[in-house]
């Protein structure tokens, strides 16, 4: 089978991860992939945030979990985190980072790591306080977080989900 259809085929959305760090390495070649999603007009709108100190982590755990008023809210253990951002008023900025998101989950997995799709950003990314932190972070406030990977070494294996007959249809 084509490598590149078989990466898509097989990939799945990971939330358990082993307790190894991912060398940053990988995590750099993950998020270049990123930097290569296509975009509208080519305006690469797009913007990485790179997270892998196990504290700097917890601490986004922590402010998402009160920002979703969720105190169970975890980010499933990922041992690095990329946030990516558009700037709220980019006409293609979610389609560009969305894009951007495919191209870094399927690097994960072309690379051996397992990483998942994490968007709660979305929801409460202008709350006050969660919009305050991650301007902390150098993230502005007229930028939006449109989705996150977390990403890391795989403790947990997932079979494909059955994808619905009724999906696709053809035009004339």
């Amino acid at each position: 089978m084509n490598e590149v259809l078989n990466n898509i085929y097989t990939r799945r959305s990971i939330r358990k991860f082993k307790e190894q760090d991912v060398p940053k390495d990988l995590v750099d070649e993950i998020v270049k992939a990123g930097t290569y999603a296509p975009s509208g007009k080519n305006l690469q709108t797009y913007r990485f945030y790179v997270m892998q100190n196990a504290d700097s982590i917890k601490s986004l755990q922590d402010v998402v979990a009160k920002g979703m008023e969720n105190p169970a809210y975890t980010l499933y253990g990922a041992k690095a985190i990329v946030l990516v951002a558009c700037e709220k008023e980019a006409v293609n900025g979610v389609s560009d980072c969305s894009c951007a998101i495919e191209n870094m989950l399927l690097a994960a997995h072309s690379l051996g790591l397992g990483a998942c799709w994490i968007n709660q950003l979305k929801y409460c990314g202008d709350k006050a306080e969660v919009a305050d932190y991650l301007e902390g972070l150098g993230i502005d406030k007229d930028m939006q977080v449109v989705g996150m990977v977390g990403m890391g070494y795989p403790d947990e294996e997932r079979e494909a989900a059955k994808r619905q007959d009724d999906l696709v249809t053809y035009l004339n």
